[in-house]
């Protein structure tokens, strides 16, 4: 009886981390995953939210596809919805070596990243060229590795996530961190001590979807995506985060 309690218990606590926004069945919904990086993505109070999340809810109502949303760490996120049927993984920044992995619904948001300091850390590389000697943080499985290894760096310290990663460069355990620019602009409201050094590349980023996910799915988030750049809701939402 304990076992059968307990497995009860846990299956009752995996149910409440999911925040479904629909009723749907297991068999007909699509499940949505993202992580916490706000302004994009982020936990309010039990309720998923950002320039991301808002979206990406307006698209799934007016396409009127039956969905579920949960916040994973960024590796199991974008994990699950290369591999998983019927899974999605936002927002994704739109690689060429992500490209062949995913279908993608896109832009959700065109913004560059950008390599950052501590204010008056003594980092001043003079470019980005120069900036590859020095030693650089990201998370685990985030796009920004990519781009910066493309760009020739080699000294990437890797972290489980961005907070982490945030937390070693305020005390000097990387000489840079690279991140989006909404996320530096979000970080300098908060008060936190960082500053831009230079740009590392302009990113499309966008929802990725498992390649099992049916193509009339996706298309169908598509059009619903089309109709909220042309009728400026995607702009205003975008507005509210920024």
């Amino acid at each position: 009886m304990l076992r059968i309690a307990d497995a009860l218990a846990a299956a009752t606590i995996a149910v409440l981390v999911m925040l479904a926004v629909r009723p749907a069945t297991a068999a007909e919904a699509l499940h949505l995953t993202t992580e916490q990086y706000a302004p994009f993505n982020f936990d309010d109070e039990g309720e998923i939210r950002g320039l991301g999340a808002d979206q990406v809810k307006e698209i799934m109502q007016r396409s009127g596809i039956a969905f579920d949303l949960e916040l994973l760490p960024w590796s199991r996120a974008i994990g699950l919805a290369r591999e998983k049927p019927m899974t999605c993984v936002f927002t994704t920044a739109h690689t060429l070596d992500r490209d062949k992995h995913f279908k993608w619904v896109e832009p959700l948001l065109v913004e560059r990243t950008l390599l950052v300091r501590a204010a008056g850390s003594g980092v001043n590389p003079g470019d980005i060229a120069a900036a590859t000697a020095y030693r650089t943080g990201t998370q685990t499985g985030d796009y920004t590795v990519e781009l910066l290894r493309n760009a020739g760096f080699t000294e990437i310290d890797l972290a489980r996530d961005l907070d982490l990663t945030l937390k070693k460069l305020l005390s000097g355990r990387v000489d840079l961190m690279a991140v989006s620019e909404s996320f530096l602009r979000r970080l300098q409201d908060q008060g936190v001590p960082v500053e831009e050094v230079g740009v590392l590349y302009e990113q499309i980023f966008s929802i990725a979807c498992s390649p099992q996910t049916p193509d009339g799915i996706v298309a169908r988030m598509q059009k619903a995506l089309a109709a909220i750049i042309a009728d400026g809701t995607q702009a205003e939402i975008i507005a509210r985060y920024n």
